[in-house]
C-alpha cells in the first residue's frame, strides 16, 4: 500500500503534498506529511511490531491519556491520534503493516544531548507535568507495552542466565564487572519489594524519559511525545531514566571511560522541575528513596548491556566487538559517580520535594 492510499484513509478530502522520513527514532518508522492547501502538518508512523507486538495496546493507552488531559489548559501537550474512516486509530495495510497518524507539533524540535541548565529545567517540568497530568487514570486500566520492561528482578534473571550459559566466552574477561553488579544487587532489590508492597505506589507513567522524548519551542518545553511506553509504573522509572541521559556528560557507548561524569548542576536543575509539578502527590518512602531512582535505572541498563555481551551481542546493535562491553562500562562509572555525590543528590531532593 503506497502512502498516498494510506493517508486517504484518514483524509480522503485532502491533496497530498509530501511524504518525507522524519526524526532518529531507532524502533517505529516515522514520516512527516504536508497536504496541499493544508496548514497542518501530521506524523505517520509504521509501528514495530516485533517490539510492540500488540498494537492495540499501544492505542488504548495512548487514548485513555489523550482523552483525560483533553482539556488541560497547560502550555505543554501530546500528540493527537487521529481515527480513520472506519474510526479506529490503527490501520493495517495489505503487507500487515500497521500504521497510525498524530499531528506535528508546529515550530518545535527536539534535542539529543543536554546543552545546558535551562533545559535540563524544562526536561523536568514537561516530565513532571506529564506524571501529574495523568495522576488521576487508574494505572490498573493500563497495559505494559513489553512486559517486565523495568522489573529489576527480571532484569537480573536475564543477567543470569547469561552467565550461566556464558555462550559467547566472555565470561572470565568481564568479572570484576559483573562482581560490582552483583554486589549492588540486594540493595537495589529492596526497592522493589517496596514497590511490590505498594509502599511505593504504582502509578501512571512515561516509562522512556529519554530528552528527545521532548518538544521545545523557544527554549521551553511544550510537549511529551513517544507514548508507545506509557502505563503503570513507578516515579522511580521516569525521574531515574531521565537522570541517567540527562545527568551523563558522555555518550552511553563513551570508550574513555575517564570522560564520564556526573553533572550534579543539571541533576539540581532537572529535579527542581520535576519536583515543582509533582511533589505535593508524592507519599514519604517515595520522597526518602527518590535519590536512589536513578542508580536503579542505570543500573538496570548497565545488566541489560552486560547480559548481551555475554549472549554475544543478540540484543542490541553493535558497531565493534565490545560494544555492548563499553555500554555497560559507561553504566558502571556513571554509577559509582552518582554513589559518590549521595548526600548532595539528598540535599537536592530535600530541598525541591515540599
Amino acid at each position: 500500500m503506497e502512502f498516498k492510499e494510506i493517508l486517504y484513509n484518514f483524509f480522503p478530502d485532502k491533496q497530498l503534498k509530501e511524504v518525507k522520513s522524519f526524526g532518529n527514532g531507532h524502533i517505529n518508522s516515522t514520516f512527516k506529511v504536508i497536504f496541499k492547501n493544508n496548514q497542518q502538518e501530521y506524523i505517520l508512523q509504521k509501528i514495530n511490531t516485533t517490539v510492540f507486538n500488540n498494537p492495540d495496546d499501544l492505542i488504548q493507552n495512548h487514548i485513555k491519556v489523550q482523552e483525560y488531559i483533553k482539556n488541560s489548559t497547560s502550555e505543554i501537550e501530546i500528540p493527537q491520534l487521529y481515527a480513520n474512516s472506519d474510526n479506529k486509530f490503527l490501520l493495517k495495510d495489505n503487507e500487515s503493516n500497521v500504521w497510525r497518524l498524530t499531528n506535528f507539533i508546529e515550530n518545535s524540535y527536539s534535542i539529543d544531548v543536554l546543552e545546558n541548565e535551562k533545559q535540563a529545567f524544562e526536561a523536568g517540568a514537561g516530565f513532571g507535568w506529564f506524571v501529574k497530568s495523568c495522576s488521576g487514570l487508574n494505572p490498573t486500566d493500563f497495559r505494559e507495552a513489553i512486559k517486565d520492561f523495568h522489573r529489576l528482578s527480571f532484569r537480573i534473571s536475564q543477567l543470569d542466565k547469561a552467565i550461566e550459559s556464558d555462550k559467547a566466552k566472555r565470561f572470565t574477561t568481564v568479572k570484576s564487572l559483573i562482581d560490582f553488579y552483583k554486589k549492588r544487587e540486594n540493595s537495589l532489590m529492596e526497592i522493589e519489594k517496596l514497590i511490590d508492597n505498594h509502599e511505593i505506589p504504582l502509578r501512571v507513567v512515561h516509562n522512556d524519559t529519554k530528552i528527545n522524548n521532548l518538544l521545545f519551542r523557544n527554549e521551553k518545553a511544550v510537549a511529551v511525545i513517544d507514548l508507545d511506553t506509557v502505563g503503570p509504573g513507578v516515579i522511580f522509572y521516569d525521574y531515574g531514566d531521565a537522570i541517567r541521559t540527562i545527568g551523563n556528560t558522555v555518550a552511553e557507548d563513551e570508550k574513555n571511560i575517564d570522560l564520564v561524569d556526573f553533572n550534579l548542576k543539571a541533576f539540581e536543575s532537572f529535579s527542581k522541575g520535576y519536583l515543582q509539578q509533582i511533589a505535593s502527590s508524592l507519599n514519604d518512602k517515595e520522597k526518602e528513596l527518590l535519590y536512589r531512582a536513578p542508580i536503579l535505572m542505570t543500573y538496570i541498563m548497565g545488566i541489560r548491556f552486560l547480559a548481551d555481551y555475554l549472549n554475544g551481542d543478540i540484543y542490541y546493535k553493535t558497531k565493534y566487538p565490545d560494544h555492548n562491553l563499553s555500554r555497560s562500562l559507561v553504566q558502571k562509572r556513571y554509577i559509582e559517580l552518582m554513589e559518590q555525590n549521595e548526600d548532595q543528590m539528598k540535599l537536592v531532593i530535600q530541598k525541591f520535594k515540599d
